[in-house]
């Protein structure tokens, strides 16, 4: 079962870019290994607020 996770700033998730990435991940891993694997496949979105996190020694929300 491939599971799949991607964290991203929450501000970026809307209902259509969850349907795009999960769409799209699934897509990678079925050409990866195979039709087989797509009905087990997760993807996971976890989403956080910018300023949780820190990117080259700076707060998300700063870029």
């Amino acid at each position: 079962m491939p599971f799949v996770e991607v964290k991203l700033y929450e501000e970026r998730l809307t209902p259509e870019t969850e349907q795009a990435l999960i769409s799209h991940i699934t897509e990678a891993v079925v050409a990866a290994l195979g039709e087989s694997v797509r009905e087990q496949t997760w993807v996971m979105l976890s989403g956080a607020p910018a300023a949780r996190w820190g990117v080259g020694g700076e707060r998300g929300q700063a870029r």
